[in-house]
């Protein structure tokens, strides 16, 4: 049985795979029956082609990270750090079993948290990031809108960072203190945000 980013595997998983950089090929993991939605594999990898040359030595945030997919995908690419943010439990198990098999355990760090506790838990370490990745279940956006979402997390972003922020197509991304690129796939819309301060 096939997801659409990845395929089943013999041991109740989703296998994905990373599609570029020092890890191609390598398998990763996403639990079988929680509530995560991967991002396809066709639009991961128009993210990445967009960042191209930006993600290179990146300080890196994944919000809502399942799997671990984008974060990793980075680290990948040669991204200095990166922190994953997933407060669910199975899931944050499966970060760690995925930055284990890749050999990224000592660039990442793992908050098993609400993505407000652990934003306020960084703010208050000083913590900024070049690149943030958020992907949050789509039933987040029946009571946030996605700009009232991206100026919750602008306060972590760095100056010139960049957030990554995917959405349904119907919900339309305001530019309200950010230049703003949106790229749509069908039902679901890629934006990039750039903070404009």
């Amino acid at each position: 049985m096939r997801s659409r980013s990845g395929f089943a595997g013999k041991t109740g998983l989703i296998n994905m795979r990373v599609l570029t950089g020092q890890s191609k090929g390598r398998i990763l993991k996403v639990p079988r029956g929680k509530p995560l939605r991967p991002t396809a594999a066709k639009i991961k990898k128009s993210i990445f082609d967009i960042l191209g040359p930006e993600v290179p030595e990146t300080r890196v945030l994944d919000l809502f990270s399942g799997s671990g997919n984008l974060g990793i995908e980075a680290l990948s690419l040669g991204a200095s750090s990166c922190v994953f943010v997933e407060k669910n439990p199975a899931a944050a198990g499966t970060i760690a079993q995925n930055l284990r098999s890749c050999g990224y355990t000592e660039q990442s760090r793992i908050l098993n948290f609400d993505f407000r506790k652990a934003l306020s838990m960084l703010s208050a370490e000083n913590f900024g990031f070049d690149l943030v990745f958020i992907d949050p279940p789509y039933k987040f956006y029946e009571k946030t809108e996605p700009h009232s979402l991206a100026r919750e997390i602008r306060s972590v972003v760095l100056e010139k960072g960049v957030m990554v922020i995917e959405h349904p197509s119907r919900s339309v991304m305001k530019s309200e203190g950010f230049d703003v690129r949106t790229r749509k796939y069908g039902g679901t819309s890629v934006s990039f945000l750039r903070r404009l301060d």
